[in-house]
């Protein structure tokens, strides 16, 4: 009697060579600190906005200033989620997320939760990762 099931998954060949793993791998290192980096931002951007809300009578043009501040830190944050997903989870998903930055909370977990997941990978193989990630130059 024969032990081969016909009915099993065939096993899947990694044909990719280890060029192109590190550069996925620098490509998430890069992601990671872009991204750390945004969440950094946004982070800031909350003691900002009652700094500038409190000085509103003082300083003339807070308001635009702190528009600007969250403009740029949207924008930031929307180009290194949408870099980072593509390379984790695909084009689509990256859309997702950065529809998801526009929430407030939500978009600092997205944040927190892309750099989680591409701390992990980095770890996995053998990459140091510090406070604001890996070094993309070291990869």
């Amino acid at each position: 009697m024969s032990t081969h099931n016909p009915y099993e998954v065939p096993e899947v060949h990694n044909i990719a060579s280890a060029s192109e793993s590190r550069e996925r791998l620098r490509r998430i290192a890069a992601g990671q600190r872009n991204t750390n980096l945004a969440a950094l931002s946004y982070i800031c951007l909350l003691p900002a906005s009652f700094l500038l809300r409190s000085a509103a009578d003082s300083i003339p043009g807070s308001g635009v200033i702190f528009l600007v501040l969250f403009v740029f830190v949207i924008a930031y944050g929307a180009v290194s989620v949408y870099g980072l997903a593509s390379v984790l989870r695909g084009r689509v998903i990256a859309v997702i997320y950065v529809v998801g930055l526009l929430v407030p909370f939500l978009g600092l977990l997205l944040l927190l939760s892309l750099s989680g997941s591409a701390t992990k990978i980095l770890r996995e193989n053998g990459i140091r990762v510090g406070f604001l990630g890996a070094d993309p130059r070291t990869v």
